[in-house]
């Protein structure tokens, strides 16, 4: 039953999926260009400080380091996005663990070009280059607060712990020091302008669903409107010649309805085929059934893997139940009568879709035509 199935989406769904998945295509985007610009920075600081002459083991390693993490951050594909969240975040993790290695090695960089007398020419390039990367990790990488703090505490920390230790001055000590302060406060509004992004965007796709639900939802009883009982019927005609099962259909129509609007005003109307189609819900519960106002006091549902014989069995139950619970409405029991018709897709037989529906509409005109509440099926 479509609605049903709506229903447990919504209702047991991850309603956090769909921001997950736009973290996930945004760190995908964010990750490609950041590592080629560390892989530079370190280019810069070992040319000026003569690293190989003087570290030409450390210096090759590093830079290996260096552009095999950049390698890594080239074409990070990501998983489809409606993939299982654990496997979005597993994801995101692998790609985060770059990102910090990336960021905790250009931090040992810069400790090293700070504290190395032989570094000493490089140090003004690596501190250059720190206040650049850090300053766009808060903005590329806020996604995550908590690890973009600790990816900007990777790159930059090293400068304000140790510039104290240097001949760099007091006023450069204070300005990086200063810097710190205001990365924090950039990260933290970069953070939530980002959640306001993803709060839009989730507005909007709610926005979308909802008018999605209201295009093919019947807004009275809440059951699919006849545009959508006809896309489902395509679907399952196709389902049921792939799979070789078979598939009936009914329509319902309820006997002098027009009684109950003369009689009670046409709110009771309302009311009575709203019951109805709770009554609907309650009997036509099997896997996959699919149930539709198609126009007025007429019904119909899908029931694939039923022949008819098996559908007609559970649209005397709908016609019983009828007979021996009245519908509650607010005036009190509404003993009303319901004429069923019932039919079979037989693709093997050259049939199709649109004879499937007017065999249905059919039996049930001559349920009608043979004394009204009753069960007719279309012969075989």
């Amino acid at each position: 039953m479509e609605r049903r199935q709506d229903d447990g989406r919504e209702a047991g769904g991850d309603d956090h999926l769909p921001r997950l998945s736009r973290e996930v295509a945004d760190t995908s985007a964010r990750l490609v260009t950041g590592g080629l610009f560390y892989l530079f920075g370190w280019i810069v600081v070992s040319v000026a400080g003569d690293v190989f002459e003087n570290h030409a083991v450390l210096g090759f390693g590093v830079g290996l380091a260096f552009l095999v993490l950049a390698i890594l951050r080239v074409r990070p594909r990501h998983p489809p996005l409606d993939a299982p969240r654990p496997r979005l975040e597993r994801w995101l993790d692998r790609q985060w663990g770059v990102v910090l290695a990336t960021a905790a090695l250009w931090g040992g960089t810069l400790a090293w070009a700070l504290l190395d007398p032989h570094l000493a020419p490089a140090a003004p390039a690596a501190l250059l280059c720190t206040v650049a990367f850090a300053t766009a990790f808060a903005h590329n990488f806020s996604l995550r607060l908590e690890r973009a703090l600790v990816g900007v505490a990777l790159v930059f920390l090293p400068a304000p712990l140790l510039l104290p230790y240097t001949d760099a001055g007091f006023a450069v000590t204070a300005t990086v020091g200063v810097y710190a302060i205001y990365l924090g406060l950039v990260l933290v509004r970069s953070h939530r302008d980002y959640q306001r992004q993803l709060d839009l965007h989730d507005a909007l796709r709610h926005q979308r669903d909802q008018y999605e639900r209201l295009s093919r939802t019947d807004p009275l009883t809440g059951l699919s409107n006849r545009r959508h009982f006809g896309g489902t019927l395509e679907h399952y005609g196709r389902e049921a010649q792939r799979l070789r099962q078979p598939l009936s259909m009914l329509v319902m129509d309820l006997d002098h309805f027009k009684r109950v609007n003369d009689e009670y005003g046409h709110d009771a109307g309302d009311a009575c085929l709203a019951r109805f189609a709770d009554r609907m819900r309650e009997v036509f519960a099997g896997p996959g059934m699919h149930l539709a106002r198609l126009g007025g006091e007429e019904f119909g549902v899908l029931l694939p893997g039923h022949d008819t014989g098996a559908a007609a069995a559970v649209a005397e139950t709908m016609r019983a139940s009828l007979e021996q619970r009245p519908l509650q409405l607010r005036e009190g029991p509404l003993a009303i009568t319901v004429s069923i018709g019932a039919a079979g897709y037989h693709p093997e037989r050259g049939d199709d879709l649109d004879s499937l529906y007017r065999a249905a509409d059919r039996a049930m005109y001559q349920a009608k035509a043979d004394g009204r509440n009753r069960v007719r099926v279309e012969p075989a």
